[in-house]
């Protein structure tokens, strides 16, 4: 080959490495790093920004009394090419924000300004002129609980990223937080917006308002007697419940702590420990103790192997292997119906009523009624309870699992587990989900109502009215008799239970979870209301400390919600 050959080969291969290279790097920037450089280029050209959208409300069942609102502001804009008519929209403009007409007009001609700052307003502000053509808002709000500790847990609180916690807050995060819009302008070399068609604005959709089913002066009342429950028996803590046991609406949910610690306010939410947060109404379970006795005589009664007046000998305690089950008052009876089994609560009595329902329908009714999953109430944060004891006993003679369950010892359950399991019994064996939320109203004022939803049918409606019958004999001569009111008929019982020591196994000698819940009236009731105090001091069973608190929150409801005597 010669020389002149030689070069011109060498030259067009050259040319080709240099053309692929350049090809390449055309591909490497236009394609793989299309976007990194698509960014790039509008940082330098495109002023983008955030414009948040309001964070709904949550409001009392009168829709008026806020639980959670937004305080700050929120910043006034005119988009200046979005104006038809200047000279009108001035005018109102001027007239709603209190503002000098002149003013405004000049501002709102400015044609060489597409984004005008108008005035700065409260955050609750605005409603009328949101839907003039060319106002937008930039929010600039943090959250607010207007009642502090009140509900507090129920309503969780909302971070500093506009994120709900707990409580409403995180159940209704996607209702509440609504979708934040956004605003894009070209900008010159210097930095100030101009005028372009490639300018873009996309107001935020605000979030939706919740009234809950939370009655105010019903709430105010039950927090006043829970604190001066925990704080007269020194306890460690408790959970005050009141439900309307046909729809499943919460009227009141209070919990509290021991009285020497501060209150959870969720204002003030940094300030205190995770465990502060969380509702023990749906997330803390508990041994129920005899507040279980009515569940094992439902599914005995619906069996039908056993009637309010079917008799056993109670002669103080029950060998089961070689675990002893005795009363609590530590006395044999001698004969008894299954009625005064619940008016005396004889854990023998439970431990018979068991053994002749069978290991298999006793487990039926316990799932039945809810017991080991959530109750799907619609707050965040709700746990199943755990009655893994009878589905999986550990013990050689397994009976003992069965017979300790029976009498709510063994098994660990939620407050509102216990709300939902009684209002069936309350309302002739229907089983509904509880609610706080009554309604949700949309940022265009559509409203949507959430209905009572019905689960199941736990039991007959005949053996739920033997059963109240039997739960109201327990207040009338048993040892619910002081949570009777004159007039009334109450369906109530008592729970006085040992907590177990976790670490070390067994039960602490010295520790107890007084429990009471009922409903009233009867046999056609307007309100459920469960009590539980966590190891008080003082006084040794639930009939001397939470029947009284029933009866004087009873007596309140009577009179509150206008339910005349009914004996």
């Amino acid at each position: 080959m010669s020389s002149n050959n030689f070069r011109i080969s060498f030259l067009i291969f050259l040319f080709f490495v240099l053309a692929a290279t350049i090809v390449g790097r055309l591909f490497y920037i236009q394609i793989i790093k299309h976007d990194e450089y698509k960014k790039l280029a509008d940082s330098q050209h495109i002023r983008k920004s955030k414009l948040l959208a309001k964070r709904g409300t949550i409001s009392f069942s009168d829709g008026q009394i806020p639980l959670a609102e937004n305080k700050g502001t929120r910043k006034v804009y005119i988009a200046t090419r979005e104006i038809e008519d200047p000279e009108s929209t001035s005018k109102i403009l001027a007239n709603l924000l209190e503002m000098d007409e002149k003013e405004v007009f000049e501002k709102v001609s400015n044609k060489e300004d597409p984004w005008v700052f108008l005035k700065e307003i409260p955050a609750t502000e605005g409603e009328k002129i949101k839907n003039i053509k060319g106002v937008h808002f930039e929010m600039n709000f943090e959250r607010e609980y207007p009642q502090r500790e009140m509900a507090s847990h129920v309503v969780g609180f909302c971070n500093k990223e506009n994120k709900g916690q707990y409580g409403l807050e995180e159940y209704y995060q996607n209702n509440l937080r609504g979708k934040d819009g956004f605003r894009e302008g070209v900008v010159d070399a210097k930095g100030r917006e101009i005028f372009s068609s490639f300018n873009k604005i996309q107001d935020p959709i605000d979030g939706d308002n919740l009234v809950l089913t939370l009655d105010y002066n019903i709430q105010f009342f039950i927090e006043g007697k829970l604190e001066e429950s925990v704080k007269k028996y020194g306890a460690d803590g408790g959970t005050i419940i009141v439900s309307d046991p046909k729809t499943g609406e919460i009227l009141a949910m209070a919990s509290r702590g021991p009285s020497n610690k501060p209150k959870f306010d969720p204002n003030e939410f940094p300030k205190f420990e995770m465990e502060d947060y969380k509702n023990p109404a749906i997330s803390i379970p508990f041994e129920p103790g005899s507040i279980f006795k009515p569940i094992t005589m439902a599914g005995a009664l619906e069996e039908g192997v056993v009637a309010p007046d079917t008799t056993y000998i109670d002669k103080g305690e029950v060998r089961i292997g070689s675990h002893i089950i005795r009363n609590a008052d530590l006395k044999s009876h001698g004969e008894k119906t299954m009625t005064e089994v619940l008016e005396l609560s004889l854990n023998t009595g439970a431990v018979f009523v068991e053994e002749k329902l069978g290991r298999e329908k006793f487990i039926e009714y316990v799932k039945k009624f809810g017991f080991g999953k959530k109750t799907g109430i619609d707050l965040a944060g709700e746990v199943p309870g755990s009655i893994s004891n009878i589905l999986y006993p550990k013990s050689k003679e397994k009976k003992i699992e069965y017979a300790n369950a029976s009498f709510g010892q063994g098994i660990a359950v939620t407050p509102i587990q216990i709300v939902a399991a009684f209002s069936a019994i309350a309302n002739q064996g229907k089983m509904v989900r509880p609610h706080v939320v009554k309604k949700i109203i949309h940022p265009d004022k559509t409203e949507e109502e959430i209905q009572p939803e019905t689960l199941c049918q736990v039991i007959s409606p005949q053996t739920a009215f033997y059963l109240t019958a039997m739960m109201v004999s327990v207040v009338k001569r048993g040892y619910g008799k002081k949570a009777g009111v004159d007039g009334y008929l109450i369906a109530g019982k008592t729970g006085t239970a040992q907590v177990p020591d976790i670490k070390r196994g067994g039960y602490f000698p010295d520790r107890t979870i007084h429990s009471f819940v009922g409903f009233a009236p009867a046999f056609d009731p307007e309100f459920l209301i469960f009590l539980k105090l966590d190891n008080p001091h003082g006084v040794r069973f639930s009939s001397d400390s939470l029947a009284p608190v029933f009866h004087d929150i009873a007596q309140y409801l009577f009179s509150y919600l206008g339910i005349p005597p009914n004996k």
